[in-house]
């Protein structure tokens, strides 16, 4: 990947000044940008979409969707993504998942976990929002708050969230997790809770990410990518780490009294 993004670097010299910043954001964002189309990062640099596909023009690419794939292309390559591939030991695999754990609990900002188990014990209703691999998190998230007492859910159907973000009230917290950070579904209901007043937390996986900026409370995983060809297979289980600590904590404070 190092060596890719030092290629794009390199033809800033073709580049004009507007231009230079679409590249600069590419540089930095890249994680972020392959989730997003063509419209969305045009309104997030606030340039029009003709100066992003004529930045990645002079960037040797086809066009923004082109410069995507070379990015997932980059990122498969960077996480050694090999279908089948019998050379990959499984100790490779556990030190990822120590390194994720690891940095997911060096991330855990106590105070802040404190604070969310303060919003789970004054509201009235706990509500989930994940969609996707971001989902179970969540239902188990619900089922052990609603094991302990708290009415809480956690709901499959898309527009079934999106009716709950418009129904929930002050007196609610919703929590969302995603993956990104910038899921379009999860971003949508966090902006609709946002107009009702609802108290909110997000859990993502990727750093400065738009969610984040969207809630009362954010918290940081630590998720590397990982695909199997085409299949997802990044992991979900530092999102429950956290959602683990946050429900222990209400449980020991609120509950154990």
């Amino acid at each position: 990947m190092q060596a890719f993004l030092k290629r794009l670097s390199q033809q800033r010299e073709r580049l004009s000044q507007l231009e230079m910043g679409v590249l600069e954001y590419i540089l930095h964002h890249h994680e972020i940008i392959v989730h997003m189309n063509l419209d969305e990062l045009a309104k997030k640099l606030f340039v029009s979409t003709a100066t992003i596909s004529r930045t990645c023009q002079q960037l040797g690419f086809r066009g923004f969707q082109d410069l995507k794939y070379s990015f997932i292309k980059e990122t498969t390559k960077e996480t050694h993504n090999i279908a089948s591939s019998r050379s990959e030991a499984l100790s490779n695999h556990i030190d990822r998942f120590k390194q994720e754990i690891e940095s997911t609990i060096d991330y855990i900002d106590e105070g802040k976990i404190i604070e969310a188990a303060k919003y789970i014990h004054i509201s009235k209703h706990v509500e989930f929002f994940g969609v996707g691999n971001s989902l179970p998190p969540c239902v188990d998230a619900a089922r052990k708050l609603m094991f302990s007492g708290k009415i809480s859910s956690a709901r499959e159907d898309w527009d079934e969230l999106r009716s709950v973000a418009n129904s929930l009230r002050a007196d609610d917290l919703a929590i969302l997790v995603s993956y990104s950070g910038e899921t379009i579904y999860t971003l949508e209901y966090a902006s609709l809770l946002k107009k009702r007043n609802v108290k909110t937390i997000s859990i993502t996986g990727q750093h400065n990410n738009r969610l984040q900026q969207e809630v009362d409370l954010s918290f940081q995983a630590h998720v590397m990518n990982r695909y199997y060809g085409e299949l997802d297979m990044s992991s979900r289980f530092p999102l429950s780490i956290i959602l683990d600590f946050i429900i222990l904590t209400y449980l020991e404070k609120y509950k154990d009294s």
